[in-house]
Order: C-alpha cells, then structure tokens, then sequence
C-alpha cells in the first residue's frame, strides 16, 4: 500500500466524520450539497468554485420539450464526463434514479453517475449498453457506517480513489464497473459457499486438496461426513485472510499438522497449538478498529509509524493488543461478557475498563494508553505535532 493511498485513506475517514458530524443540521437539498456534497469533492480534489470544473445545475436536453439537469456535473475538456444528483439528506434515493438515468442517456460524454444524499452514495455506469446507465449500482458507500467503525475497506476505497481529480479516466468506468460487479457477485456466492457449502462445491475442494484427494470415490455419505470441516475450514481462511491484510501472516497465526484422513469417517479439523489459537472474527474487528482510529487520531508523525507496530497475543483465554512486549507493552485485554457486550481493559490506565463501541470516550482511552506505552518504550514524540498536507482538501479545527 502506497504513502498515497494510505493518506487517501485517512482524508476520506477524516470525511466521514465530519459529515456525520453535520448530518443533524442539514434540512434542505441546498444544505446537503453545501455542507455535505461539496465537501466530498473537495477531499476527491476537485475545485467547487471553479465552473470550468464542478458545474452546477448542469444541463443535458434531447429537445426543449425534454430537458434534463443533474446538481452537478464534473467536466473534462468542457464536456461533463460525471454526473452528480443529489437529494435532502435522509430522502429515500431509489426514487430519483430515473432522472439521473435521464440525465445519463441524455449525455453521450457522461460515463459515471453518482446518486447520493450527501451520506450514502450510489455509483452507476454504463457496462452494458453505451450510454444506458446500468439499473445496479457497481459501487455504494454510506459515510454513516465509515465514521462509526472508523474505517473503509480496500476494495470501496479503491473505487473511490479511481474518480480523484486527474485520476478519473471516462474510457475505463464501463470495464471497471463490470469487474466491480463481477466481484461482488462472486463474494456474495463465497458467503454463500462458506456459509451453506454446496454437494458440489464439496467434492471440488474434497477433490482438489492434496489429503481430500486420496479420498477415492466421493459419495454422498463421504460429502456429507466433510461438509463440516469444508465449512470450518472456509470460516478459517477468511479469519487468516483478515489477519494477512492487518500485516499478520496466516502462519504465524496458527500452525497446524495434517492428520491421516479415515474415509469412514468425518474429516476432523486440526487443533490449533497452544499458543497459536486463532482470533474470532470479533477479536480481529476490535484489533482493526484500534489500529484504525489511532491512526487517525495521533496528531504526530513519530506516533503514526509507532501505531503500525502494533500486534496481539492470543492464548485459549485471553485476547491482548500491545505494542513492543505483551506485558510491559499491554493496550487492552478484550473480554466478552456473557451477554455478548465486549469490554476492553486497559492495563496502562490502572486497568480501566470501557464498553467496545464507537465513542470518544474509547478515542481517548486508546490514545491516552498508546502514548503511556510508547512513552515508556524510550520513544520520543513531544515535538510539535507535523501536521501531514492533504491534496485536495483542508482541516477544519472546529470540527475535526
């Protein structure tokens, strides 16, 4: 991951916040863009006051008797190439896709339409027919979501990377819309195949694996005797894959031996060793959750490349986030209570205790520990604070 995208990244988040911020006082259409809309295409680097740039009301007619507008319209060599409608914010959009359609068709530069109500946006495109937008957007964020888990994953992140000032090719949204498309299609079956693994999709991994494969005749009393451990085992590699994108390889995560297989029998999974358990899929969102909004929230360069080194132990009981030692260098401990509410305990503050939700009170338990940890590893980080330049977009003090 480049410097550059990671820095995309925390201004996009930086976004979220502050919309969500503003959200409670918007109350017309003309608000949403002026305190909502505008602010996302400045952090996309594009120039709001500019007209050659970011047209308002921009206009798109077959006939004088057809007329059609969007709120805005992005422009490249004078011809509109995005187009952006938008709504109140809180308004039900599916009602307006018909006049960004309109607009769309109406268009033939425009190759990306954008319907959004300032906190949830819907990209479409035109894959399948030239300039006939597509009745399924390829991509949909909601600002809401993003501020609340203080994150965004890649694969969003990186669609809306692609439509940054300078960046945004029209030729290619069409290809990229269908690949998007294609992707998410094929994740929502994964869910389904990790979830519900079919007969078939059973005997092919049954099939394919170096052990399964000794198997001989997969019968129908053989696929459902796996369907189990196939089940387990797809769980567990999406653990391990969450894990290899927080900077943790599956390895050194949980170290397993094969074990003969009894064709008579189920196909048991491996134990973990004992100090190689895996995290639960709620360890791993409380440990990217962490890393996250510190990332976001330290206000110093030093602090920023201390909180990628931080990582976890976990035992058959215990769950710890820390950062150089598990003991001396101890974030929090994670407990789950019996009704399900997760606690974080954190031992550099006397061993306080707070609830796992987004709050800035768990802000500033996280970063008060993780700056007494670093503090007493030896590092030194009380210089002024380097603030990093972001292009494209500005801080704003009273609401950041």
């Amino acid at each position: 991951m480049t410097p550059e995208f990671e820095e995309f990244r925390q201004r996009i988040l930086a976004h979220a916040k502050l919309v969500a911020t503003r959200a409670a006082r918007v109350e017309s259409e003309a608000s949403t863009n002026t305190s909502l809309v505008q602010p996302f295409l400045t952090a996309l680097g594009y120039d709001v006051g500019n007209p050659d740039e970011v047209s308002p009301e921009h206009h798109a007619d077959f006939s004088e008797k057809y007329q059609n507008k969007v709120d805005y319209a992005i422009l490249h060599k004078n011809d509109p190439v995005i187009a952006i409608e938008s709504k109140k914010y809180g308004s039900a959009m599916k009602d307006d896709r018909g006049q960004l359609r309109s607009y769309f068709n109406a268009s033939s530069t425009v190759k990306l339409g954008i319907l959004t109500d300032g906190m949830k946006y819907e990209f479409y495109a035109d894959s399948d027919k030239p300039n006939m937008m597509d009745d399924t957007a390829f991509l949909r964020l909601n600002f809401s979501d993003i501020a609340k888990d203080g994150t965004i994953d890649d694969n969003t992140l990186g669609g809306i990377a692609g439509i940054r000032n300078g960046l945004f090719n029209p030729e290619n949204v069409g290809a990229e819309a269908k690949l998007k498309l294609l992707f998410e299609s094929i994740i929502a079956t994964l869910k389904i195949l990790k979830s519900e693994p079919s007969d078939d999709f059973i005997r092919f991994i049954l099939g394919q694996s170096e052990v399964g494969s000794k198997i001989g005749k997969l019968t129908s009393r053989i696929v459902e005797a796996n369907r189990d451990v196939v089940r387990s085992a797809m769980e567990a590699f999406v653990a391990q894959e969450a894990l290899a994108r927080l900077g943790y390889a599956p390895k050194d995560v949980v170290r397993t031996t094969a074990e003969p297989i009894a064709v008579s029998a189920p196909i048991s999974a491996p134990e973990p060793e004992a100090e190689g358990h895996l995290p639960s899929d709620d360890e791993v969102k409380v440990l990217a959750y962490a890393k996250n909004r510190l990332l976001y929230l330290v206000r110093n360069d030093v602090l920023f490349e201390e909180v990628l080194k931080l990582t976890f132990r976990k035992t058959k009981t215990s769950f710890r986030v820390f950062y150089g030692r598990p003991n001396s260098g101890s974030l929090f401990d994670y407990r789950e209570q019996r009704d399900g509410k997760i606690l974080l305990q954190f031992p550099a503050l006397e061993g306080s205790e707070i609830a796992y939700n987004a709050s800035p009170e768990l802000d500033d338990y996280l970063l008060k520990a993780f700056s007494n940890r670093v503090r007493e590893a030896g590092v030194s980080f009380e210089s002024p604070p380097a603030l990093r330049s972001i292009k494209g977009g500005q801080a704003n003090a009273a609401e950041s």
